[in-house]
């Protein structure tokens, strides 16, 4: 029997739109749809991805990020207090979003989601949200936040309340995976910063999102550390160990390139801890050599006990719908089912 646990096979989320949905959620903004209409297309794309999920074999499934403009859509459009400058974009190509009053939640910011997906498929369920640090330290100004918070900390620590609350939630309806990405850290480890928050305030946010969580067992939270940026530079060995010595379950940072393997994160992770590595490339239609990637992967299981380790692609595969992805449904097939391969490989058919 697979080792759920530690959820081996695993699909980073935000997959590729499938067209049908793409041209419904165009028309939604047209107005030449309702809202009803557009979350019946979702639905549907939902239902399909879940078939696809069960013939990859992957250990737990996501909703591929459907209903959400980007990864952040969640948090920015169920709490009050987020506001979307118009026309603007950030540097990294997402639409921006500033904080203007005091948050407060609107509606559930993945529950309902997360109930679909629990009722459409009796495998464990994952949920992918962005970190609280990730937000406040994008979103916070100081013209507009100050009024309702004093800093970029204090922005932090209302979102990490809110998140707190929803994972407990997720957790008591049945959701066994968590996964908060903040790809700052990537900067934070090799010495940089990020926007308004030092990095021993950005991990003191996060870490209260998830310090002291009642869990079951194979109830796990993850925190994805970075996604590919920032491989040039040395990592700051006390910035990771304490990074890593954090209260999430799981860290998962990328693992696809000589660069990424160069920083020797697996070596630095705690025996306690499970990692996911990221061994494929989610940007580039080519397969990974098999030879190159196993190559990695026995440095890695010399560094980490193996059974704590899970793999998945490097990041989300279209992680805003409003993006072009850089791969077909079709390539992104292939990408998932070398992850199985590899998986295969390392513990035969108990992956």
């Amino acid at each position: 029997m697979a080792n759920l646990f530690a959820y081996r096979i695993d699909n980073h989320g935000d997959n590729v739109r499938p067209p049908a949905l793409q041209e419904a959620r165009a028309r939604a903004r047209a107005g030449e749809i309702t809202e009803a209409d557009l979350q019946q297309a979702e639905d549907q794309a939902i239902t399909e991805l879940i078939t696809y999920q069960r013939h990859l074999t992957l250990s737990c499934f996501t909703d591929g990020g459907f209903r959400n403009a980007d990864y952040r859509s969640p948090v920015l459009q169920s709490v009050a207090g987020f506001s979307r400058v118009p026309e603007q974009m950030s540097a990294d190509g997402f639409g921006t979003w500033v904080v203007d009053g005091p948050l407060k939640a609107r509606k559930p910011i993945a529950l309902d989601a997360a109930r679909f997906l629990l009722d459409e498929t009796g495998y464990p369920v994952k949920v992918k949200l962005p970190s609280a640090a990730h937000l406040a330290a994008h979103t916070y100004s100081d013209d507009l936040t100050r009024r309702a918070y004093p800093g970029a900390a204090a922005l932090g620590d209302a979102i990490a309340e809110l998140l707190r609350d929803e994972i407990e939630l997720l957790f008591e309806i049945g959701v066994k995976f968590v996964q908060l990405d903040n790809p700052d850290y990537s900067a934070y480890l090799v010495g940089r910063e990020v926007g308004p928050l030092s990095f021993e305030e950005a991990l003191e946010i996060d870490n209260a999102t998830v310090a002291g969580l009642e869990a079951d067992e194979d109830q796990k939270v993850a925190l994805t550390v970075g996604w590919g940026d920032h491989l040039d530079a040395p990592v700051d060995t006390s910035r990771a160990e304490a990074l890593f010595a954090s209260a999430f379950d799981k860290f998962t940072f990328p693992y696809h390139s000589d660069a990424a393997v160069a920083q020797n994160l697996p070596a630095l992770v705690p025996d306690d801890k499970q990692i996911g590595l990221g061994i494929v490339d989610a940007t580039v239609a080519g397969l990974e050599d098999i030879d190159t990637v196993m190559a990695r992967l026995d440095l890695a299981i010399e560094q980490h006990e193996y059974n704590r380790i899970g793999f998945l692609p490097q990041r989300g595969f279209q992680q805003a719908a409003y993006r072009p992805a850089a791969l077909t449904l079709e390539q992104q097939r292939r990408k998932l089912e070398h992850v199985e391969t590899f998986a295969t490989m390392i513990w035969g058919n108990e992956a």
